[in-house]
């Protein structure tokens, strides 16, 4: 791997949890206590680090699972998924 790709991967990485973290963001000001209450890891730790990357995957694994608790179905989690 070289390594104008392995910059390009690093840049890719970054840019789509900066990404998340906004989605994030966005849903607790809009009152998502769920959300609120479970997503911690920030956008570099997640896009640079293992072990922020695992965290970020647990807290979403979490979210779902509170979400589903509460609401009985998953619907509030779909944007998770753009």
């Amino acid at each position: 791997m070289g390594l104008f790709s392995r910059i390009t991967d690093t840049a890719t990485e970054v840019s789509g949890h900066a990404a998340l973290t906004k989605d994030i963001r966005n849903v607790v000001k809009g009152g998502d206590q769920e959300a609120a209450a479970t997503f911690r890891t920030g956008t570099l730790a997640a896009a640079l680090t293992s072990k922020g990357c695992n965290a970020r995957g647990q807290e979403v694994v979490a979210y779902v699972e509170k979400v589903v608790a509460a609401d009985g179905n998953s619907r509030r989690a779909g944007w998770l998924n753009h």
